[in-house]
């Protein structure tokens, strides 16, 4: 009999509060959930003031109650530009929408060219292409009529930016001369210079890189890189042995003096000392 009593006193209180589903009795706030409060009239949790358990509890048809229990703006709809996010403002409609300079669709932008960047919200150059210079590698220099990056002059990012005799090093993006070519001195040894016609190291003169570019009785110094004299020859006599003539730019032996044993008469042969047939 006490408990019918017991329930026939609460139920006014239960209808007049408006105890939530699953509400549970309470003797302090700390009984109940972080978005209630305990109503020690009824003994029971109650919404607190600025919380929610239903969306028609938030009295705004744009507005919906959130797992927090928090009154929140549906997604994309607002009532003033503060509602929506920086780069948005509320149009009449109440909805968030792309303010003037930024967007949130591709087709806001220049189709040819651009894509909405969907972090910034700016229209941006789809990869590949540019509107200035600072879309482009530091290399790089923007042609607005194409909207796309070309490398400057000397600079490259595959080989075939560069001239035939060229490679790219992908280091520096600067075009460098391939193996046994030149793009200038620098390139060559210090023996060399670098032919711009031609884009190949040659040698200075007085100095040679073979054997061609000596006279026929020379040969190329293999580390010098100068022209030097084969065995017994010669431009002239000062060139040759003290026993010996420049005669057709070769050392020939002087009357009384030999070379090699044919220089002597039969029976004899010539002492390589004293050059002399014995």
């Amino acid at each position: 009999m006490r408990a019918i009593l017991f329930v026939l006193v609460m139920l006014p209180a239960l209808l007049l509060y408006g105890c939530v589903e699953g509400s549970s009795a309470c003797e302090k706030d700390s009984d109940c959930k972080g978005y209630q409060f305990c109503n020690t009239t009824s003994g029971f949790c109650q919404i607190a003031p600025g919380y929610c358990n239903l969306d028609s509890e938030c009295g705004d048809e744009l507005m919906q109650c959130s797992s927090d229990h928090i009154c929140v703006f549906k997604e994309g709809r607002c009532r003033f530009n503060n509602d929506c996010d920086s780069w948005q403002v509320c149009n009449a409609e109440y909805n968030c929408v792309a303010a003037p300079g930024y967007c949130d669709e591709d087709n806001q932008c220049d189709s040819n060219v651009e894509y909405c960047d969907p972090e910034r919200h700016v229209c941006s150059p789809r990869p590949g292409y540019c509107i200035s210079d600072s879309d482009c590698d530091g290399w790089e220099t923007c042609i607005v009529e194409t909207g796309r990056c070309k490398t400057l002059d000397g600079r490259c990012n595959v080989d075939g930016d560069c001239e035939t005799w060229q490679t790219c090093d992908i280091k520096t993006h600067w075009c460098a001369a391939k193996e046994e070519y030149c793009i200038n001195d620098n390139d060559c040894d210090d023996w060399a210079t670098c032919d711009l016609e031609i884009n190949r190291c040659i040698a200075r003169q007085g100095y040679c890189a073979d054997d061609n570019d000596c006279n026929w009785w020379e040969f190329c110094g293999e580390k010098s890189h100068r022209c030097e004299f084969r065995k017994d020859h010669c431009d002239s006599t000062s060139d040759c042995g003290s026993w010996q003539t420049c005669v057709q730019h070769r050392c020939e032996a002087k009357v009384g003096y030999c070379n090699v044993d044919e220089d002597c008469v039969a029976g004899e042969a010539c002492n390589q000392i004293t050059h002399t047939c014995q």
